[in-house]
């Protein structure tokens, strides 16, 4: 477990392994491109992993790639949603304001939120969001990443 993840309090395994790998991507100025992110180097994480573009003017996130198991997990495909057409998920919610928190301070950020889809046995939700940026300043997309946890567990 890397010294970011201790901070960050990341639990789930494969969020550990996410952010390191996202630690270990080339950097231009502070921040890791789209470009550098290569699938087959994490193809176990895939699953769990999802692309969001930042949009400004105003400000709006869209999913850009969704990884099959959030895509199971979500009341309905959001792939090419933005998040000011999701009712749960547009300003001023739990979402929006963790999207709109990493790409103004450009740093990751962990955190759990409520699961409220329809699936029984999901108690809430680890998320772990990385910023991205092709120019190394401007946070241009994200990859976040999830852990679900049951009710009766404490751990992910």
């Amino acid at each position: 477990m890397s010294e970011l993840s201790e901070k960050l309090y990341v639990e789930a395994s494969h969020l550990v392994e996410l952010l390191d790998y996202w630690e270990a991507l080339p950097r231009v100025k502070e921040l890791p491109a789209r470009a550098d992110i290569d699938p087959q180097a994490i193809p176990a994480l895939l699953p769990y992993c999802e692309l969001i573009d930042v949009h400004r003017n105003p400000l709006d996130f869209e999913y850009r790639l969704i990884g099959t198991l959030i895509d199971e997990i979500a009341t309905k495909c959001y792939t090419g949603l933005r998040l000011s057409e999701i009712p749960t998920q547009n300003p001023p919610s739990l979402m929006f304001a963790l999207y709109e928190r990493v790409a103004q301070e450009k740093k990751p950020i962990r955190t759990i939120l409520p699961y409220i889809g329809e699936l029984p046995g999901i108690k809430d939700v680890e998320s772990l969001v990385l910023p991205l940026s092709c120019d190394g300043n401007e946070v241009d997309m994200l990859l976040g990443g999830i852990a679900l946890r049951e009710p009766d567990d404490d751990d992910f």
